[in-house]
This record gives C-alpha cells, sequence and structure tokens, in this order.
C-alpha cells in the first residue's frame, strides 16, 4: 500500500510503502503520488520494488495524510446508485453528476472530521476511489482500465442543510457549501495496487458508524462504472497521474433518516481488498 506519512512534528509529507507495521520512504526516488502511479500506470502488485537500505518507521512514529497530492484534482459523482438517488428523492441520472473538492478538504486515515460551525446537518457517504496512472484525454471506456493505477477509500462528507439552494419554483445544488468544508473529507489509509483487484465492480463496501452498520452494499451497484466515468471526464478535460475520482455512495447515508454526525462519534468504512478508513468526528 502506497501511504503519505509525516513525522508527527513535521510539515512535509513524505511518500511510502507500507509494509505490515512498517513504512519504507520512497520519497527519494518518487517524491509524489503522481510521480510513483505514473511510473506504474498498470499498478505495482505485480513489480519487484527493493526496499533494501530504504528509511524505515514505525506506523506508530507518524502520522498518515490523506494519499493525495496538493495539485491534484479531486472528482466525486453524486446519485450513482439507484438506490442513493431514490432515498435522496432524486431520478436515476441519465448522464454522471460530476462535482469537485479541494484539497483543503481533504484529511487522512486516523484524522477527525471537523464540524464545520455552518452546518448542523453533516453527514457520512462511503466511497470507492481510483487514482489516475496514465494521464487521460478523450479516452473511450473500452480502454479505461489502462489508465487506472490504484484504489482507494473516500468518505464524502456532506453538509445535507447547505446542499440546496432554492430559487423561486426551482432549487440547485451548492456543491461548494455542502462538499467543500475544510477538514471533513477522508481519504485513505492509502492507495493499494488495481492489479491486486480482479474487478473494482465487485468489491463489498460498508459503513459503520459507532457499532452500527449504515451502509452495507456493493460496488456492482453502480449506475455508472469506472470506465464509464473516465469516458465521461476525459471527454470533457485531461486526467493526470495522480488524480483522483470517488465514484459515488451507496444507499444508507444518515441525512436522509435524520441522523447526523456529532463530536465523538467514530467512522469506519471498509472497502472488500482495498482496507479501512477510520475517523473520529470534533467540532471546529
Amino acid at each position: 500500500m502506497i501511504v503519505r506519512f509525516k513525522g508527527k512534528n513535521a510539515e512535509i509529507y513524505h511518500l511510502g510503502i507500507k509494509v505490515k507495521d512498517c513504512i519504507y520512504d520512497i520519497s527519494d526516488q518518487y517524491p509524489t503520488v503522481a510521480s510513483f502511479v505514473g511510473s506504474h500506470p498498470d499498478g505495482w502488485e505485480s513489480d519487484s520494488i527493493s526496499l533494501d537500505g530504504l528509511p524505515v518507521f514505525n506506523e506508530d512514529e507518524v502520522k498518515l495524510g490523506p494519499p493525495v497530492d496538493d495539485g491534484a484534482s479531486v472528482y466525486l459523482v453524486g446519485a450513482n446508485y439507484k438506490k442513493h438517488a431514490e432515498e435522496a428523492g432524486l431520478d436515476v441520472p441519465q448522464t454522471p453528476v460530476i462535482f469537485m473538492k479541494p484539497t483543503t478538504a481533504l484529511i487522512g486515515p486516523g484524522e477527525s472530521i471537523c464540524l464545520s460551525k455552518v452546518s448542523q446537518q453533516m453527514d457520512y457517504e462511503g466511497e470507492l476511489a481510483v487514482v489516475i496512472g496514465r494521464s487521460a484525454h478523450r479516452v473511450g471506456k473500452e480502454i479505461a482500465k489502462k489508465h487506472v493505477a490504484g484504489l482507494t477509500i473516500v468518505n464524502d462528507v456532506t453538509a445535507r442543510d447547505l446542499q440546496w439552494v432554492n430559487l423561486g419554483k426551482h432549487r440547485i445544488v451548492d456543491w461548494l457549501s455542502s462538499k467543500c468544508l475544510d477538514r471533513s473529507t477522508p481519504v485513505g489509509p492509502g492507495i493499494i495496487s488495481v492489479d491486486s483487484v480482479s474487478d473494482p465492480h465487485m468489491l463489498k463496501l460498508t459503513t459503520h458508524l459507532n457499532d452500527d452498520i449504515m451502509q452495507n452494499s456493493t460496488t456492482s451497484l453502480m449506475v455508472f462504472s469506472i470506465w464509464d466515468l473516465i469516458e465521461f471526464l476525459s471527454d470533457r478535460l485531461t486526467l493526470r497521474s495522480g488524480d483522483i475520482i470517488s465514484t459515488g455512495t451507496p444507499v444508507g447515508v444518515g441525512g436522509f433518516r435524520k441522523i447526523f454526525l456529532k463530536s465523538g462519534d467514530s467512522l469506519r468504512i471498509e472497502v472488500e481488498k482495498v482496507g479501512v478508513l477510520q475517523n473520529s468526528v470534533i467540532n471546529d
């Protein structure tokens, strides 16, 4: 697993390979996520990456950050599971609904989700995300797989009370206010190689809020596949090495059951074969 890490009192993140409880520093050769996945665009599970002579740290000695470069683009997908669209009172979209998050919204595994003072209704959304290896521009879905290097997990925390703006008889989504709040969106725990998973569309996804299972689904239920999303996005812009596409959340979010995050809560999102992303919740 590829991780971004730093000393607990340090300012600069390094890139590392996590093996059990040890993290090997590879930042001299690969200073960024983009440099690593760009050099291993088909994944690295079958590659022989020598760890000999590398600085090594125990996981307890470091802090893990979101495995996303500061300059990367982070794309997310709305209503990409039929039953989630239905629980939100929405029609299933005919084309992908895409929005973005700034990297200032992102936190790493083990960090605390900050409940913003501007919202009283913040909600979890467990999601599978893919990491672009080869840059993609006007890529058809039949070859889109060649542009994914890795997989990770995103918790697309959303301020439900800021999500919609009424404009007379109509309403629009306020993506910025509802999706981009500082230190609200966990990503991690790291990036696993895409070639370690036979099919990313056949993975179990569960979200626990404290001791309760809130989401229990599978990525096979996406409306638009990962390959559809890459084709759609790359027809409109260039996807670069290290960019993230989070593929949407399944049914079971809290907000439509009037269950919102509160200080002291614990969230645990598990995607089969990808890992576990766990975070606590605190007031800002």
